[in-house]
């Protein structure tokens, strides 16, 4: 009798299993990368002048400039690279 009652819910639960498995993926939480591959959810933005991916508060540090998002922007917007040099900035 027990065995009766057991198959049937053992072989609903595996069938409710199976189709929980989902085959398509899903996208991954946080993995919003901008043009250039920078996470913004992380921080990172594209900084022209470095050409890389950067933390607008480690760049402040790193370039020794005021940590807002006014000079951050003006610091890594290209005007002219060849009049201004980071000695002269």
């Amino acid at each position: 009798m027990r065995i009766k009652i057991l198959t049937p819910l053992l072989t609903f639960s595996l069938l409710v299993s199976i189709t929980a498995c989902s085959s398509t993926p899903s996208e991954t939480v946080g993995g919003d990368r901008d043009e250039h591959g920078c996470l913004p959810a992380a921080g990172y933005l594209w900084c022209e002048r470095s050409q890389t991916c950067e933390r607008s508060w480690e760049l402040a540090d790193a370039a020794k400039i005021q940590h807002s998002e006014a000079e951050v922007k003006t610091y890594c917007e290209i005007i002219d690279s060849d009049l201004i040099t980071d000695d002269e900035w």
